[in-house]
């Protein structure tokens, strides 16, 4: 049986979560209606609730961009991850969680407080948010699991294609438009492959690590990373499902303008 113990140290959770959370809330509140109304007249015209919802989104493009770096930083650097994927305590790994344990709970207090969503919409942040928070925590204070915690934060990388359609909504650019469809295709590709293709990936991963012997100091941990694994993946797979539903919608709106386009200029002629 392993000698490895579980080793105590919420450092990282108190300076670099603490940090990360007083960071997006400034960058929420403060940061993002200051460049929105500068970049774009989009965003001054907005109702306050979608502005909320704008400023959120801002703060989660923030977060994925940093989330994908600091994840692809240890998943292509540092070899030790994959050598002992139960053990092997990287800094990098546990900043990376820390951060985004912080995002979770500013993103969600922001939401509560200032964003327009509705009760279904809240239950599923909620699920989402406190199972990745629960999950993280145990990287961030223990220093275990962290290739198999950048495994899934570079998930994120699908976020921003995800924020991106959101804008363009909002910003009433027709979804029939190249730019859209383009975006949508983005979307739909990056969500398939980091959250949807990986899962059969990282479930053998979980497999192999929970039955090997070097894990059962882990204790009721091992259970833990399955229950919440199980509880995201159904997430998103059900966003995924709305996801491509959306995608075929745009697909056959943009075929029937130009088609319609075709026989308008025809009838000129």
């Amino acid at each position: 049986m392993s000698d490895q113990v579980l080793d105590y140290d919420n450092s990282y959770l108190i300076y670099g979560g603490g940090t990360s959370f007083v960071i997006y809330f400034v960058l929420f509140r403060f940061v993002s209606p200051f460049i929105s109304r500068r970049i774009t007249s989009s965003y001054k015209d907005l109702p306050n609730y979608e502005q909320q919802e704008w400023n959120d989104r801002f703060i989660s493009n923030i977060n994925a961009v940093i989330s994908v770096i600091f994840s692809a930083y240890v998943l292509l650097l540092e070899p030790e991850t994959r050598t002992d994927r139960i053990w092997f305590d990287s800094p990098t790994a546990r900043t990376a969680c820390a951060i985004i344990i912080g995002y979770m709970i500013a993103d969600l207090l922001c939401m509560f407080i200032w964003c327009k969503t509705t009760k279904g919409e809240m239950f599923g942040y909620i699920v989402h948010h406190a199972a990745t928070v629960y999950a993280y925590f145990y990287v961030v204070v223990y220093g275990i699991l962290c290739y198999l915690a950048m495994f899934r934060l570079i998930a994120e990388a699908s976020t921003v294609p995800v924020n991106q359609r959101w804008f363009f909504d909002v910003s009433k650019t027709p979804r029939s438009r190249t730019i859209v469809v383009v975006n949508g295709f983005l979307m739909v590709l990056t969500f398939f492959i980091f959250r949807i293709a990986a899962m059969p990936i990282y479930w053998y991963k979980i497999i192999m690590v929970i039955r090997a012997e070097s894990a059962l100091t882990l204790g009721h941990i091992r259970h833990t990373v399955l229950i919440l694994g199980f509880c995201l993946d159904s997430l998103n797979l059900y966003w995924f499902y709305k996801m491509c539903k959306g995608f075929v919608k745009a697909i056959k709106n943009k075929f029937q303008q130009e088609a319609c386009n075709s026989e308008n200029k025809s009838k000129i002629s």
